[in-house]
């Protein structure tokens, strides 16, 4: 049974043979339970109209005996209907209810249906004389049916199986021995190379030999894609001998990223400008790339995460430390595909420190060392936006300006002016905190940036000692050494204004009330000073 299964499922002509077998069995049960129907119910017509037909041949002659009342006559009739094999018993009566004549042929059933017919006088048609009853024989009445059902289904039955084996001959003949040679066939086939089938005789411009040119164009279109599949193969392999030359030979650092945020390969640029070994297995061993840029905030990982979800590409910058010095990588994240990221890594060193170092030299006084007014300007910018922030914290910022220090330069010339200024510039940064700033504006104009100072006690202390190591002289020459005076002016961003323009112009103000009060000394800005 199992194998006979198998056998349906997998062998076309077996399982339509069973098909047109089943439907035809099918077809067969429901016509020949019809036909035998039909056949049995014109048989018990036809039986009837034979009775009805005898009573209408022996009616004349009962019309007579009963007349007259001659029971042998009645008898002839009786007798005559039993002579028939459809008629099981007979019987006359009288129309006063005397039977004048019975007969049977065999016991049957007393409930049996029964045929009756009124026998008119002669002479009166409107008159019954008597009544004949006929039992018919109900047990030849049905082997007739039986015989003729037989008879009926047998043909139609043989009719059927002829069909169903034409049927089937015809679908093996025409279908399915061309499929199955035509599966044949397609199985031997080398389709790379171009082999088409042959369409089987007979079956060229049906739907067979359609199937067959559908077929051959498939071939067509697969040797074609080969083709182009070989082409593109070949032409991959070549970029990506040439992507690993440059993969593995460039000078930047070319590194991909999961949608984790893991690197899963590095280039050997890459490698070293993290002090990665060369021998680490990124796919089986993957290193997170937050660990080698991320400064503590989490903000690369994130923005790892925000890329893998579809954002732009991007691009930052990085310090490194090695050792003593400090090393900068600029980054560069692309999309690749889903879950993957691209990225290139260029060491910008070089090019940082000389941009940091122009950007001091721009920003820095030649002489001295210190701010120039475009790093003081600077400076005030962040201080300013320091107190937007924090509007309760109160900076100081400090004017000095030297007494007579253009006598310095005519005395003993420009070179010891200058020297002096360096000495006051050193004295000054020395004096201030690391977050402070000093910043030599112009001429032997200075100016320094105190911040977080609330209190004036804080400058005091500052510019007492200031003061305290201007008293010391300068040594010129041997012989020669001089002291340098200067007067200082004092206003506080957020206490006397918060406009740091402002606050400027009221520390000039205050410098130049410390030169009214005599020189080398200070003033914090006062407005009822500056009213008088």
């Amino acid at each position: 049974m199992p194998r006979l299964l198998l056998l349906l499922h997998t062998r076309l002509a077996l399982r339509t043979t069973a098909i047109i077998l089943l439907i035809v069995t099918l077809l067969g049960v429901v016509f020949l339970a019809l036909a035998v129907y039909l056949r049995a119910e014109s048989v018990q017509r036809e039986q009837q109209s034979r009775i009805q037909e005898l009573l209408t041949t022996v009616e004349r002659t009962a019309q007579i005996g009963c007349f007259l009342g001659d029971r042998h006559l009645a008898q002839e009739v009786t007798d005559g209907l039993l002579s028939n094999n459809i008629v099981r018993a007979a019987r006359i009566e009288a129309a006063d209810g005397t039977t004048l004549a019975s007969g049977r042929t065999n016991s049957g059933d007393p409930d049996a249906a029964t045929v009756t017919r009124d026998v008119f006088s002669p002479f009166e048609p409107g008159t019954s004389v008597c009544e004949i009853t006929v039992e018919p024989d109900q047990d030849y009445i049905d082997e007739l049916v039986a015989q003729a059902s037989n008879f009926i289904g047998g043909a139609l039955l043989l009719q059927l199986v002829g069909i169903g084996l034409c049927v089937i001959l015809v679908v093996v003949r025409f279908v399915t021995r061309p499929i199955t040679g035509l599966s044949h066939r397609l199985s031997e086939l080398e389709a790379e190379t171009g082999q088409q089938l042959q369409a089987p005789k007979g079956n060229r411009d049906d739907e067979i030999g359609q199937l067959v040119i559908s077929v051959n164009a498939m071939i067509d279109n697969l040797v074609q894609s080969l083709s182009e599949e070989r082409r593109l193969r070949l032409e991959r392999e070549v970029e990506e001998r040439r992507y690993r030359a440059i993969f593995d030979n460039v000078e930047a650092g070319i590194f991909e990223l999961d949608g984790g945020g893991f690197i899963r390969s590095a280039n050997p640029a890459f490698r070293r400008l993290f002090g990665m070994p060369g021998g680490t297995n990124l796919e089986r061993h993957p290193v997170a790339f937050a660990s080698l840029v991320d400064d503590g905030d989490g903000e690369a990982q994130s923005f790892v995460i925000g890329d893998d979800q579809g954002g732009h590409d991007r691009q930052w910058e990085v310090a490194l430390e090695d050792g003593d010095r400090k090393r900068w990588v600029s980054l560069i994240l692309s999309p690749l595909e889903t879950g993957r990221l691209q990225g290139v890594a260029h060491d910008i060193t070089e090019r940082k420190e000389a941009a940091d170092a122009a950007e001091r030299m721009a920003m820095t006084d030649p002489l001295t060392g210190l701010g120039n007014r475009r790093g003081f300007d600077h400076r005030l910018a962040v201080m300013a936006r320091h107190h937007r922030l924090y509007p309760e914290r109160c900076h100081a910022l400090i004017t000095l300006d030297f007494d007579h220090f253009k006598q310095i330069n005519d005395t003993y010339g420009h070179q010891v002016g200058d020297r002096a200024l360096s000495h006051i510039g050193a004295i000054l940064a020395d004096l201030i905190r690391q977050r402070d700033y000093v910043a030599r504006l112009g001429g032997d104009e200075f100016v320094v940036l105190l911040e977080g100072c609330s209190e004036r006690s804080e400058v005091e202390s500052i510019l007492a000692r200031f003061l305290d190591r201007l008293r010391t002289p300068l040594k010129v020459h041997e012989n020669v050494e001089f002291t340098v005076g200067v007067s200082i002016g004092i206003a506080m961003l957020g206490l006397d204004s918060d406009d740091p323009q402002q606050t400027i112009k009221f520390s000039d103000m205050a410098m130049y009330a410390a030169k009214r009060a005599g020189r080398n000394t200070w003033r914090f800005y006062e407005p009822v000073n500056v009213s008088q």
